[in-house]
């Protein structure tokens, strides 16, 4: 059986996106908090010192990930529901399974 998506919701789709995203990116933050403590500093020309790494740029990464993802996927969706009213829709093949697991 052939199947077609006729369209997206932008918002909820986009909006389940980029939190998984922003989730996946947890681990990331983590590790830059952690290097942000941990790292020697460098002293700057004047003598003040200041971290050897921007590592709070791992700490804000969900944030940062989760909103562009956000955006980025609000535009790819609003593109796809566009050209799929004109030329249809992304079509799959879909076979039912008589194994019941």
């Amino acid at each position: 059986m052939k199947v077609q998506i006729k369209s997206f919701s932008s918002h909820q789709t986009s909006k389940v996106i980029a939190l998984a995203f922003a989730l996946f990116t947890i681990p990331f933050s983590i590790m830059g908090v952690i290097g942000f403590f941990v790292a020697p500093e460098m002293k700057t020309s004047t003598g003040e010192s200041i971290p050897n790494f921007p590592f709070l740029i791992f700490a804000l990464a969900p944030l940062l990930y989760g909103f562009m993802f956000y955006i980025m996927n609000r535009l790819m969706f609003f593109g796809y529901n566009f050209i799929a009213k004109r030329v249809g829709g992304i079509e799959f093949e879909t076979v039912e399974s008589d194994n019941e697991h």
